[in-house]
């Protein structure tokens, strides 16, 4: 059954006949008839008596009726909802502390200058706590760190590898990324973030042993700390480190990578806002020289 089939049933009954039905639709009366015995199977009622000419409603078709100029009213109020405020709503996001700092505020800027009715919230946290709240039903999306296992209900779309790099201040001891961080103060990414859990299994991988003065729980405290010279640490590459004047070097050959991207109930009323802001942090991403897979590109 569909809203054509309805609206059809409805000039049947409107009009009294299906001949007059047809004039009015600019159909041929079979084509009426065709349709109405269509509904009469998708509904599983007797809705004409036939054995009358012109056939006439049963009073299961009268009931039928009422019920369908219900449907065709919600359906007019959705569509009519659709046309004035497609682009109006709210988006709740989350986002990693990392990407906070990187990508996502020139994102969400091209987002409100394209959706001006689009009202955007934002709140940031921990991987594992976006995605609770996703299954929550908190948050619409999350930028965040792509998890080992996959999470059930949710889908995980890659934006960006990044490698793992040792960071420090031009005037750091070491040759390599080895001494630097067996020779300077470490500055610890919090072991509570998904990204510091992986930097500590690089550690235990490398053999590598630090001396942690002190642990910071977001990459702008990182930053501050190391462009003060107060220690190193081990971050998800940005080429705007580069820029800022850090020294840079990657942590082993290969290094870890760590995976950002958006995280969402593929079934959400949201999705095509996901798209959006996907593309958008696609082209951010390129433009800043970061790792973008070609191969998970909204349809």
């Amino acid at each position: 059954m569909d809203v054509k089939s309805l609206y059809t049933f409805i000039a049947v009954v409107d009009h009294g006949s299906f001949a007059q039905a047809a004039e009015a639709l600019d159909l041929s009366a079979s084509a009426i008839s065709v349709q109405m015995r269509g509904l009469e199977e998708d509904v599983d009622m007797r809705l004409f008596d036939r054995s009358r000419r012109p056939p006439v409603l049963t009073q299961e078709g009268r009931d039928f009726a009422l019920r369908a100029r219900e449907v065709i009213a919600i359906w007019e109020d959705l569509s009519d909802s659709l046309r004035r405020d497609n682009n109006a709503g709210k988006l709740r996001i989350g986002a990693v502390h990392t990407a906070v700092s990187t990508l996502l505020p020139p994102a969400l800027l091209h987002l409100r200058e394209t959706q001006p009715k689009l009202e955007i919230r934002l709140t940031t946290g921990l991987a594992h706590d976006l995605e609770a709240a996703l299954r929550a039903g908190l948050i619409d999306v999350a930028l965040t760190t792509g998890s080992a296992e996959p999470v059930p209900g949710l889908i995980f779309r890659t934006i960006a590898e990044q490698p793992l790099v040792v960071l420090a201040h031009p005037t750091a001891a070491g040759t390599d990324f080895r001494e630097i961080l067996r020779r300077n103060p470490y500055v610890r990414f919090s072991r509570n973030a998904r990204v510091g859990s992986m930097v500590e299994r690089a550690f235990e991988a490398e053999g590598i042993i630090v001396q942690s003065a002190m642990e910071v729980d977001t990459q702008d405290g990182v930053l501050a700390l190391v462009a003060a010279g107060l220690g190193v640490s081990v971050v998800p590459d940005n080429p705007g480190f580069r820029k800022q004047g850090f020294r840079v070097e990657p942590l082993g050959d290969p290094a870890p990578r760590r995976l950002l991207g958006l995280m969402f109930d593929p079934g959400s009323p949201r999705r095509r806002f996901f798209d959006l802001l996907d593309v958008q942090l696609r082209r951010i991403a390129r433009e800043a020289g970061m790792d973008v897979p070609e191969d998970q590109e909204p349809a």
